[in-house]
């Protein structure tokens, strides 16, 4: 599941972000990681860009953005020894 895919107020954990180079920088800066909590807080009036809180903060990710971030509803013990 892709973290675009979730409804409102939906929570889940990050699994994977599928960027490269400086956009993976940034969405890593911005705690965009494996393992973290995040949530779909709001919409658009058009539904792109979406809002989701993650550690405290608000952040708006276009959906072609958030679309290469795999999430999912369970916590997987794995994640935290990815390489």
């Amino acid at each position: 599941m892709n973290l675009n895919d979730l409804n409102i107020n939906d929570k889940a954990y990050i699994k994977n972000v599928r960027h490269s180079g400086i956009k993976k920088r940034r969405l890593y800066d911005l705690g965009f990681i494996d393992g973290e909590i995040v949530e779909k807080k709001f919409t658009s009036l058009f539904k792109d860009p979406s809002c989701y809180k993650i550690k405290n903060t608000f952040i708006a990710l276009r959906d072609k953005d958030a679309s290469k971030i795999e999430v999912s509803y369970e916590w997987e013990y794995t994640f935290m020894w990815k390489s």
